[in-house]
């Protein structure tokens, strides 16, 4: 019984860690740095979901503030194509955008980002609040030295239930990931 207590305090832990890092204010390092842009799904027509704008809204932010230098825009094809086109109508040149058109998934986003930057050790990772999370883990395994800089989601209390659920179960099947959080 008192197992099961314990892992009631630790999924609660995980899930409070998961929820508390979304919502902290990005802290910025003196100098600007790549930042690596999660990919999110892109509808059948080509029409880009809502967490991807808003993914790339506040990545462009960061180049026109001067935070960041160029943007890794890391996720499946048409993920990073789409990314690429809302990036330069959002403001970006041509010549910031970097394509990762390989990743499914945010274990690939990691792996495939430590292969295009090869020896960068210092990022901004650009993605929705409630992955925030679960993706740094995943760069920090790999050696990053990660700047979280959170897409802010409007859900609905439900729906936030629903997503912090799913990183919950993400987090538990991949264990080495929690002592990353």
């Amino acid at each position: 019984m008192w197992l099961l207590g314990v892992a009631g305090l630790l999924a609660l832990g995980v899930v409070t860690r998961v929820h508390l890092v979304g919502k902290q204010a990005p802290r910025f390092p003196a100098h600007p740095l790549t930042a690596v842009v999660l990919g999110a799904k892109v509808h059948p027509d080509g029409t880009p979901s809502p967490a991807l704008v808003d993914r790339v809204q506040v990545a462009v932010a960061l180049l026109l503030e001067g935070r960041a230098q160029r943007l890794v825009l890391s996720g499946r094809s048409p993920e990073a194509e789409t990314m690429a086109r809302l990036a330069m109508e959002f403001g970006a040149k041509q010549g910031q955008l970097v394509l990762e058109s390989q990743s499914r998934s945010t274990f690939e986003n990691a792996a495939r980002a430590a292969e295009v930057l090869r020896g960068e050790r210092e990022i901004l990772l650009v993605t929705c609040d409630f992955h925030l999370a679960r993706a740094s883990a995943h760069f920090r395994r790999r050696g990053f030295l990660v700047w979280p800089v959170p897409s802010i989601r409007a859900l609905t209390a439900g729906n936030r239930v629903l997503v912090t659920g799913k990183e919950l179960a993400a987090l538990l099947r991949r264990p080495w990931l929690i002592t990353q959080l």
